[in-house]
């Protein structure tokens, strides 16, 4: 302890060099817009109708969660497992995740639930797997947080919020 670590080439130090290893991926992902593929993303909304506009609440123990593959779907209901097809497109046109404006959920499959999911958790997974299978448009509506509003013939469509476990600064 308390050893001098030796210098490297160029004068860096063995610390020095570790901790700029360390950071340099955080860097190169600060200030960018989240790409849907490098994040799990947690469901922390799902607005179903103006009367019931919220039906992820703070009482919910495992949060839910989406992610996204190129061209696959997988996630937690906060009671079970899923995972299934993604299509994005852009304009009508097949297109990368990042580049879409709409996506297409299909061919999923849920674990099955047990009644251990109670609650607030299996509410939740109610709407998610009443609400997944289908059409969204994607709303970026900031670097870290995703709309998805399904693309149904009604009024007041339903929709679902997502927000980044990665931060960007």
């Amino acid at each position: 302890m308390g050893e001098q670590l030796p210098d490297l080439p160029g004068g860096l130090q063995v610390r020095k060099l570790w901790a700029l290893l360390l950071v340099l991926p955080l860097t190169a992902c600060s200030g960018d817009v989240i790409r849907m593929t490098d994040s799990t993303w947690m469901v922390t909304n799902i607005y179903i109708s103006p009367d019931e506009p919220n039906v992820v609440s703070d009482l919910v123990v495992t949060q839910p969660t989406l992610d996204f593959g190129r061209s696959s779907l997988s996630g937690h209901t906060g009671c079970v497992p899923f995972q299934g097809l993604a299509e994005f497109s852009r304009d009508g046109e097949p297109s990368t995740a990042e580049e879409a404006d709409y996506l297409t959920f299909t061919e999923l499959e849920f674990d099955e639930l047990t009644d251990r999911c109670q609650g607030q958790e299996r509410l939740v997974h109610h709407r998610l797997v009443e609400l997944l299978p289908g059409s969204f448009e994607i709303n970026r509506t900031s670097d870290t947080e995703i709309v998805l509003t399904s693309d149904v013939d009604e009024l007041d469509r339903p929709s679902i919020r997502l927000v980044s476990w990665v931060m960007t600064e």
